[in-house]
């Protein structure tokens, strides 16, 4: 009920003569996306609500200008976006679940200027709400552009009058050096800074004899390798994991800790657990109904296909090269996001804690690790993840695992979380 005591609602800030207020605001997503244990106690509250709060008390204290930082993203095609925003109400809106930036600038009264982001999409030039006037900016992510717009004022009302765009028409700038040089002196104090802090993560741990790449749609070389690190480490029947977790492709050549840390950033821990056949079956279900992309897997086969109705897409699923028994018990391993019932693996918190080995590996470590055993590395795709449209499953497969009525739609097709994590 009360915000925390280091955590400012919202700032003013004086520039040439204007008082400008900045406020902010978290998606309430990250209360999905995030584990259990690092949000204990906070309330994630409507961004809307909590900012028209916010922009009404800065306007009270007289500010001239109102900017609004807030993570989560314009629409991917705003025209779109915006003639679907005409169909809702605040209300609607409000009581729907995930909210984007273009919502936000609608329904909010008060921002002059709105940056979006979580989405890692960037938009060269700014999109402009016709009924508040809301100039919404957004760039891409990582450090890849940097957003530049000047903006007029109206000195005798202290309001913006327009905006310019540095080149082409485009608020997105590259940072190559071909267009910025680096100051000579800041330059040499970071790589004095990086030789300290990133030499042990230039260490060489091994060889990629072929480029290593992923893919977030199915089988990929690196995909396989992480989930085969994963099983081998921890001795396990079969391995599973998100494809969001990927978040880089290794090149052919050496390979060093920091590679690794690109791919694998998150610090994710291996758990193990056990579970027959039947409930196996339910995770896989659960993550290709709906528009649900599945999973990473290694130890076994999962062949599927997207027209049969959820709950019995698996048309055919082996492990250890044998067919998938119901009540069969495995051992299974997978990482620590999942295992908290994230990316829409809720039954994963059916499993009783007591029976759930936190093995204290991080998957980074076990993909290190299998890498300084296996150099030079190869990659391979083995056919483990199929999508079939036109495979039906046999009589026998039917008897094992019979039509459920009731079924589990994909966080994929019912969630807005950008990219199903």
């Amino acid at each position: 009920g009360r915000v925390w005591e280091w955590l400012k609602p919202w700032v003013i800030i004086e520039k040439e003569g204007l008082r400008i207020g900045i406020t902010g605001a978290a998606t309430t997503g990250t209360e999905r996306m995030s584990f259990p244990e690092h949000i204990k106690g906070l309330e994630f509250r409507n961004e809307i609500l909590s900012l028209q709060k916010a922009v009404d008390e800065l306007r009270a204290r007289g500010v001239d200008l109102v900017v609004a930082l807030v993570h989560t993203g314009l629409p991917y095609d705003p025209k779109e976006g915006y003639q679907k925003l005409l169909q809702t109400t605040r209300e609607s809106v409000i009581q729907g679940g995930y909210i984007n930036a273009m919502e936000i600038a609608h329904y909010v009264k008060g921002i002059d200027v709105l940056l979006g982001g979580h989405l890692h999409k960037g938009y060269p030039q700014p999109w402009e709400d016709p009924v508040n006037h809301t100039v919404c900016l957004q760039n891409y992510a990582n450090g890849g552009n940097l957003g530049w717009v000047d903006f007029l004022i109206h000195w005798p009302t202290k309001s913006i009058a327009g905006y310019e765009l540095p080149i082409d028409q485009n608020d997105l700038l590259l940072l190559q050096q071909d267009q910025f040089w680096p100051d000579s002196i800041v330059a040499a104090y970071l790589a004095k800074q990086q030789a300290i802090y990133e030499k042990e993560y230039r260490e060489i741990i091994g060889e990629a004899r072929t480029s290593l790449p992923r893919s977030s749609v199915g089988e990929a070389p690196l995909n396989n390798l992480i989930v085969d690190a994963m099983r081998q480490r921890s001795e396990t029947d079969f391995a599973f994991m998100n494809f969001g977790g990927i978040r880089a492709d290794i090149k052919a050549g050496p390979v060093t800790r920091e590679q690794i840390f690109k791919v694998l950033p998150f610090g994710n821990e291996i758990v193990t657990f056990q579970c027959n056949g039947a409930f196996l079956k339910r995770i896989i279900e659960r993550r290709i109904a709906g528009g649900g992309r599945g999973l990473v897997i290694s130890g076994g086969k999962v062949i599927f296909n997207k027209n049969l109705p959820d709950g019995q897409r698996v048309v055919y699923m082996e492990i250890g090269g044998q067919p998938l028994e119901p009540d069969k018990m495995y051992r299974v391993a997978t990482n620590d996001y999942l295992m908290e019932g994230n990316a829409g693996l809720e039954m994963l918190k059916e499993i009783p804690r007591s029976e759930v080995a936190f093995t204290g590996i991080k998957v980074s470590e076990a993909l290190i690790e299998y890498f300084r055993q296996n150099s030079p590395v190869r990659g391979n795709v083995d056919g483990r993840w199929k999508k079939d449209n036109s495979a039906q499953p046999d009589a026998e497969w039917l008897e094992k695992f019979p039509p459920q009525v009731k079924t589990e739609l994909s966080p994929d097709a019912s969630s807005h979380q950008p990219g199903g994590y």
